[in-house]
């Protein structure tokens, strides 16, 4: 059984088809608001939607970014943890461990690269990225 269906429970529902992107790993843990799931983007490609982020009158380079973290909420805004928030959440994120034994996780300097409601949008948003595997399969 995958583990978001464990921690979560078999009867959640994504809203995409997880097997069309067999990169994204599942790290979906009970005490957290809702399943996640890692991954790493291809070094040196980057991504249209990285750069110069704002924050006030702060900039941050972000073009070097590879670790990602999906969040998938609740499809009911009532179920959710944080009602403000969207459904589908991709966030940076930082590998506390190695390449052979990654551990990734979101932090104070973590920031939203993409949220929606709509899984459709996610799947387009996710099948723009060049996302390479954690491990050799």
């Amino acid at each position: 059984m995958l583990q978001y269906k464990q921690e979560f429970g078999e009867g959640f529902e994504l809203g995409f088809e997880l097997g069309n992107f067999p990169h994204l790993e599942d790290k979906s843990w009970k005490d957290e608001a809702c399943p996640s799931f890692m991954f790493k983007l291809n070094s040196g490609l980057g991504h249209a939607g990285f750069g110069l982020e704002h924050t006030g009158s702060e900039k941050k380079q972000n073009s070097l970014v590879e670790y990602l973290v999906l969040w998938v909420d609740y499809p009911n805004k009532e179920e959710r943890e944080n009602t403000t928030t969207s459904r589908y959440s991709i966030v940076t994120a930082t590998n506390l461990g190695s390449l052979h034994e990654p551990e990734i996780y979101h932090d104070e300097h973590s920031f939203t690269l993409f949220e929606t409601e709509e899984g459709e949008a996610l799947t387009q948003y996710l099948s723009g990225l060049h996302i390479e595997p954690f491990y050799p399969r």
